[in-house]
């Protein structure tokens, strides 16, 4: 029944010419490599010429990754995760494809064209981040172009044949898989070992003023790509209820109002029913610790009682959440804290987005309270 429906798809891709290939590859009924293989069928035959089969083959996919880029920046990952499975994506890609971007930023949305799956799924955590549009082409395309010279090419050569793309293909998408992967591990130690330049920056400001400038920057990194749909601020001193309190991030999202103070401890940080005891490493052992950082879930409380304050005064019901973010990557907590969320850097942003809250706000709602707390800061 699949075989006779991919049939039918072909013989109307046939019918429309490079028309077909175009939609054939928006819409993405049967994958992409069995549309641009066919479409190299189609050039061997005369039906299409190649500059038309490759031109048009590139601009469907570049019409698809741009659907996808929408849907994730206008859906979200709730929308995705109910409609994904239309899209032949399923949970884990998307998990897989966010978890890259986050972390290594939008060059993955060049690299990851080369994977299988993950070439689709990467432009969704793309769309969520609000990632320029320009940029996100820029890179698409880059990838986009070789990959449909490739297959269209094949088709070609292979002929009556070209339903032996994938045997054919493999001695070419092999390699090509293998210069990705060392790619890949360059791009993440150019990445590493500029955090680890900036982190030695961000120490000697910390000995200046004492204050967490690192764990900052690093949790400040992480929530530039949590999504469109969250409203996130960085280091605002917030006035309500006859208080002024100093925040390191708070973002505003469908799902509540979380705030986060930063961390930059390394070590075993233990978490008991009588506050917080840090074992230091040796290579921090005699470094004198940020302020008030005998106990950061005291400061949580302070914040918290700001932000009820100001939502109690303007009538807002949402959800409040007060996290700790520890942003060593050396650090290991034990225990958890009674009353607030405590967790390392890589797990920030997915606690955010999977938190459950009691009443979810709307867009509007979001942009009201983000107003406020601008209004009530500086």
């Amino acid at each position: 029944m699949l075989h006779d429906l991919i049939q039918s798809a072909l013989r109307f891709i046939e019918g429309l010419g490079v028309w077909g290939i175009l939609l054939g590859l928006m819409l993405e009924v049967i994958p992409s490599e069995i549309v641009l293989a066919y479409g190299g069928y189609l050039v061997s035959i005369g039906q299409v010429s190649m500059i038309g089969a490759i031109v048009f083959g590139t601009i469907g996919c570049m019409f698809q990754q741009i659907i996808l880029y929408w849907l994730g920046r206008y859906g979200g990952r709730p929308a995705l995760n109910k409609f994904g499975k239309f899209l032949h994506l399923k949970s884990k890609h998307l998990d897989i494809a966010e978890g890259w971007f986050n972390r290594y930023g939008p060059g993955m949305v060049f690299l990851a064209r080369f994977v299988p799956v993950l070439r689709q799924a990467i432009s969704i955590p793309a769309g969520m981040a609000r990632m320029p549009m320009w940029k996100f082409l820029f890179y698409t395309l880059l990838g986009t172009i070789p990959w449909t010279i490739l297959f269209v090419y094949l088709g070609q050569k292979l002929g009556d044949n070209w339903e032996q793309i994938g045997e054919v293909a493999a001695p070419y998408t092999k390699p090509a898989l293998i210069v990705v992967a060392v790619i890949v591990v360059l791009y993440v130690l150019w990445k590493v070992l500029n955090r680890k330049k900036s982190g030695k920056k961000g120490h000697r400001a910390d000995t200046n003023n004492g204050y967490g400038v690192e764990g900052e920057k690093s949790t400040a990194h992480q929530l530039k790509y949590i999504g469109g749909e969250y409203r996130v601020l960085h280091g605002r001193r917030v006035h309500a209820g006859g208080g002024t309190q100093e925040f390191d991030h708070i973002v505003v999202g469908p799902n509540g109002v979380f705030h986060i103070d930063s961390k930059h401890w390394s070590g075993d940080i233990h978490f008991t029913g009588q506050g917080v005891e840090r074992v230091k490493t040796q290579s921090d052992r005699g470094k004198q610790d940020e302020p008030h950082s005998q106990d950061p879930t005291a400061q949580l409380y302070r914040h918290e009682y700001v932000l009820k304050a100001l939502f109690k005064q303007h009538r807002i019901q949402a959800d409040l959440v007060g996290i700790v973010c520890f942003t060593h990557p050396n650090c290991r907590l034990v225990g958890t804290s009674p009353a607030f969320v405590t967790l390392k850097l890589d797990r920030l942003v997915h606690h955010i987005k999977t938190y459950k809250p009691k009443r979810t706000l709307s867009a509007a709602e979001v942009a009201s309270i983000e107003k406020l707390i601008k209004e009530n800061s500086k």
